[in-house]
């Protein structure tokens, strides 16, 4: 087992095995390439995770699996994304999108422009961006209730 340094979560141990790279970084942040996915609770099917750099201690971003709340949510991959992360069938594949908190956590946002693409079996990642317009690099997580009770309605 190997062991992180980090602020946030203090010594986390890894397995060389769940080691996550991503060849050429993260956009702003290239030169950390490999990281590690933590739960941030231990509940079963909870949708958010940091992922932690295990080359920077103090690196770490809150990503979510969007079709927990965005069940239809689809990224079309270039051939070339799927040379690159060595992705042989699409359920190899695993989607994460980072997400932003200022504030209140009902006023949280999730970047669907720019999903993270993993290659599960090949620990494979890339950050790619999507060419659907309806995609939004600020997409609201949560929708007010008053919002919702009124959106149905005609004005």
């Amino acid at each position: 087992m190997k062991v992180i340094h980090s602020p946030r979560f203090g010594q986390v141990h890894y397995a060389e095995e769940q080691v996550i790279t991503f060849p050429q970084g993260l956009p702003g942040f290239e030169t950390c390439t490999r990281y590690v996915l933590l739960p941030l609770d231990e509940q079963d099917e909870q949708p958010f995770y940091f992922l932690q750099s295990v080359e920077e201690g103090d690196l770490s971003f809150l990503v979510l699996n969007p079709l927990r709340f965005f069940p239809d949510y689809e990224v079309e991959l270039s051939d070339a994304v799927v040379d690159k992360l060595q992705i042989e069938k699409p359920e190899d594949v695993s989607l994460f999108t980072t997400v932003t908190v200022r504030g209140a956590l009902e006023e949280a946002t999730t970047n669907l422009k720019a999903p993270l693409v993993i290659n599960v079996p090949k620990r494979l990642g890339k950050q790619v961006v999507v060419e659907n317009k309806d995609y939004l690099l600020k997409q609201p997580l949560f929708v007010p209730e008053n919002k919702q009770a009124n959106a149905g309605q005609k004005g």
